[in-house]
C-alpha cells in the first residue's frame, strides 16, 4: 500500500475484483478436475485408504498364485508382464493427515514469506488477501483438505489482527480514543509525532461480536450437514454474483477510463 497506493475506491474495487474472479476460478478448477480434497472428515480419508491397502493386497495375493501356477508349467514370461502383475492401480495419494503434516524447508520457507508478503500488501489495498494466499498455497501446493486449509488461513488471519489491533490500540494519536497514545511509527514530517493514525472502531466491533460468536458456533453444524464440497459450490456462487455486482457499479469507471 505504501508503494502503490490506490486513491480512488473504484481502483480499490477493480483490484478486489480481480482478486476474487481468480479465487473463484482455482476453486471451479480444483472443484471440477477434483483437485481440491473436500472430503467430510479423518474418517472418510482414512476409509479411503484401507479399502487402498486391501485391493493392494489382493493384487499381490493374486500374482504370487500366477507366479506359482506359470513356476509349475516352466513357462517363461517376459519381464513386462511381470510388471503388469505388480502393477495395482491403485492412488497414490497420501492420506490427509500426511498432507497436513508439512516440514518446512528452507525453499517452502521462502516461498511462504514471499507470498505472504505479497498478501499483506493485498489486504492493505483491498482489506483481503493474505488468509486467501495461504488457503492457495495449502491446497494446491501440499493438496492440503480445504477443511484443514481453511482453519489455518483464518487461525492466521486473526493472530495478525490481534497484532494490528494491539498496534492501532495503544499508539492512535491523543484526538483518536483512549490511549496510551505511545509513538510506535517511524518519525517525519508527515507524521512528526509517531502515532499510527486509524483507531480501533469499538463501536463496529460491540455491534459484529454477537453475530461472529453465533456464526462460529453455527458454522461447524452447518458444515457437517452440507458437506465442504457444497460449502465450496455455494462459496463460488456468491463470488461470482460479487464479481458481477462489482463490475455493474464499476460501469461508469470503465467508460471514463477506456474513453467510451
Amino acid at each position: 500500500y505504501l508503494v502503490t497506493p490506490l486513491e480512488q475506491e473504484d481502483e480499490v474495487l477493480l483490484a478486489f475484483t480481480i482478486f476474487i474472479i481468480c479465487l473463484a476460478l482455482y476453486i471451479i478448477k480444483g472443484l471440477v478436475y477434483k483437485q481440491l480434497d473436500v472430503s467430510q472428515s479423518d474418517e472418510d480419508d482414512s476409509g479411503d485408504a484401507t479399502a487402498e491397502c486391501d485391493s493392494q493386497e489382493e493384487d499381490d495375493l493374486v500374482g504370487t498364485e500366477i507366479e506359482e501356477e506359470k513356476a509349475v508349467q516352466d513357462v517363461e514370461s517376459p519381464s513386462y508382464q511381470n510388471e503388469s502383475i505388480d502393477t495395482t492401480g491403485f492412488s497414490t495419494r497420501r492420506t490427509k493427515m500426511e498432507r497436513r503434516n508439512i516440514v518446512f524447508t528452507r525453499k517452502l520457507f521462502v516461498i511462504y514469506a514471499v507470498s505472504c508478503f505479497l498478501g499483506g500488501m493485498l489486504t492493505g489495498w483491498i482489506g483481503i488477501g493474505v488468509e486467501k494466499v495461504t488457503f492457495f498455497l495449502l491446497t494446491f501446493y501440499h493438496d492440503v483438505d480445504v477443511i484443514a486449509a481453511g482453519l489455518s488461513s483464518i487461525t492466521m488471519t486473526g493472530w495478525l489482527s490481534f497484532v494490528a489491533f494491539m498496534l492501532h490500540a495503544l499508539c492512535t494519536p491523543e484526538d483518536e480514543g483512549p490511549g496510551p497514545h505511545l509513538s510506535c511509527a517511524l518519525r517525519d514530517e508527515l507524521n512528526p509525532d509517531g502515532h499510527v493514525f486509524g483507531k480501533v472502531p469499538y463501536e463496529m466491533w460491540m455491534a459484529v461480536l454477537p453475530g461472529t460468536l453465533i456464526g462460529s458456533l453455527g458454522g461447524p453444524i452447518v458444515n457437517a450437514a452440507v458437506g465442504p464440497r457444497n460449502i465450496m459450490i455455494i462459496f463460488v456462487i456468491f463470488l461470482l454474483f460479487d464479481v458481477g455486482y462489482n463490475l455493474y457499479n464499476l460501469a461508469d469507471f470503465f467508460t471514463e477510463l477506456f474513453g467510451l
